[in-house]
């Protein structure tokens, strides 16, 4: 691409500057009016430099405004439908770049732009493709981590079954997600506005004391059942679980628990307990985390409570968590947002996605 020249100087004559100021005085946007003065202060023999200074705009936008007065005058300056010149990759380029990007990782634009040119012969600047970028519908995220050993079809049958199941429920009947989490005495960074160069510092445990926690989410009615200790997960706590849950719903509904594929879960003497206490035991596809919702409750509490949070103490950082799962309704209405029934799956042809 051919750069473009830099417009050197605007003249005005008496009534285009007045104009000018008319303008000015009558608009209620600032962009715009933001627009007319890069015009102002060009005619008053101020560098782009300096107009970018004054006005906090890029040198890019400045010479666009420039540019396009000189094309259009105050009329196209102004226009908010304005359209801008057109990508340089034809409607059939854009289609095979899209298929590109989602075959194959690009850490960075410049690594974009290599591809472009090699493939099209077409140079872009790194403004250029990120604009291209976005208009094609790609944001620059951190990537996900998923398990790559996840059967597609078994997480298929699996949302078909509950879905199934959800839609037969009767009043009294409910499907709960259980899981057990490991939390230890120690904060996680989190994110947050700090000056250059100087990130906030945020004290730290060994790590060395954990408290565990088991439960049951019920996503339909936001109803739960928590058992925290020092103790290790096991059979014993699963049992306790399960006694607990059907207590809490001491009729005849039906109860279901879906569950990961840790061994205490499928133990003889749980299931046993199981059919004691009338509740049906589903078993998540392996390697399946994204189909257990109560994961998505070990996150927000994560989030909630140890993001740049430090507790010196071993017994402050379990009363905080006990005090979270008891009052855990007074976080209902982020809950019931969070903790939808929706599953997002593995691809039904899964395949890892190449690196460029």
């Amino acid at each position: 691409m051919s750069r473009r020249r830099q417009v050197r100087k605007i003249t005005l004559t008496k009534e285009e500057l007045e104009e000018l100021h008319k303008r000015i005085r009558q608009t209620q946007d600032r962009k715009t009016a933001d627009r007319l003065r890069v015009i102002l202060y060009k005619s008053e023999g101020y560098k782009n430099c300096v107009i970018t200074h004054l006005l906090q705009l890029s040198i890019n936008c400045v010479g666009i405004y420039l540019r396009r007065y000189l094309v259009g005058g105050f009329d196209a300056l102004c226009a908010s439908n304005y359209q801008g010149k057109q990508s340089y990759l034809t409607s059939e380029q854009q289609e095979i770049l899209k298929i590109e990007l989602k075959t194959r990782i690009y850490n960075t634009a410049g690594q974009v732009i290599a591809w472009v040119e090699k493939q099209f012969g077409v140079t872009y600047t790194l403004r250029g493709m990120h604009t291209l970028l976005n208009r094609l519908g790609f944001t620059y995220k951190k990537n996900r981590l998923v398990p790559g050993k996840a059967d597609p079809e078994a997480q298929r049958q699996f949302v078909q079954w509950f879905e199934k199941v959800r839609a037969e429920l009767g009043p009294d009947d409910r499907i709960y997600f259980g899981d057990a989490v490991h939390v230890k005495h120690n904060a996680e960074a989190g994110y947050a506005w700090s000056e250059s160069g100087k990130p906030h510092l945020i004290p730290t445990n060994t790590g060395r004391q954990r408290y565990n926690i088991l439960g049951a989410y019920c996503t339909q009615t936001h109803e739960y059942v928590f058992i925290l200790t020092e103790d290790n997960i096991n059979q014993d706590t699963m049992i306790e679980l399960l006694k607990l849950l059907r207590a809490k719903h001491p009729g005849d509904g039906k109860i279901y628990l879906i569950l990961d594929n840790v061994s205490y879960n499928k133990a003889l003497r749980v299931r046993a307990q199981a059919e004691e206490s009338q509740i049906i035991l589903k078993y998540q596809p392996p390697y399946s985390p994204n189909l257990n919702l109560i994961e998505r409750l070990w996150k927000f509490m994560r989030r909630e409570l140890f993001k740049d949070k430090y507790r010196s103490t071993f017994a402050e950082f379990k009363k905080q968590l006990d005090d979270f799962f008891a009052n855990l309704d007074k976080y209902q209405d982020a809950l019931a947002t969070l903790l939808i029934e929706r599953f997002e799956l593995v691809p039904s042809v899964w395949q890892a996605i190449d690196a460029a």
